[in-house]
């Protein structure tokens, strides 16, 4: 067994703690400005709002937000029911809006509208391309993007 002792004047000791204190103002302040900085680049990459989303206007500027060209009228709108008990088909959905940030689980019985526009800018494909968006009380809670084509697709609202 080893023993260590030191013998600290009151003058070493102030120092340890200033020199302490400061490299924890350091580490802080360069915690701090890593943060801004990934904030700020959040920011200009981040998803369009899907707050206060009141007319035909706002749901294209929505959609645009993503990247896509819609038609100014959607091709479709219609009230529809979230289920009380997701079935395997609406929980398979719902795993998609999660990946999302949105959860449908949460507007379960509840009545939504859906909207469905024509995309005119897919990649790669020239037409039966729908984008839909879900909302509730002026709030976008969900959508998807998927091709009307016996072999098609469907995904999330970003861009592939």
């Amino acid at each position: 067994m080893f023993i260590f002792t030191a013998k600290l004047s009151k003058r070493k000791l102030a120092a340890a703690v200033i020199a302490a204190g400061a490299l924890l103002i350091a580490l802080i302040l360069l915690l701090s400005l890593g943060k801004g900085s990934a904030k700020a680049s959040a920011t200009s990459s981040e998803r369009p709002s899907n707050k206060h989303i009141e007319s035909n206007e706002d749901r294209v500027q929505f959609l645009s937000g993503f990247g896509w060209e819609v038609d100014e009228q959607p091709l479709e709108f219609e009230e529809v029911l979230i289920p009380a008990e997701f079935d395997s088909v609406f929980t398979g959905y719902n795993d998609l809006q999660k990946t999302q940030g949105y959860d449908l689980s949460k507007y379960k019985g509840r009545r939504v509208m859906r909207y469905a526009y024509n995309v005119k800018n897919y990649p790669n494909v020239t037409e039966n391309v729908r984008v839909c968006i879900l909302v509730y009380k002026n709030t976008v809670i969900g959508g998807d993007v998927c091709s009307a084509t016996l072999d098609g697709f469907m995904h999330g609202l970003e861009k592939p």
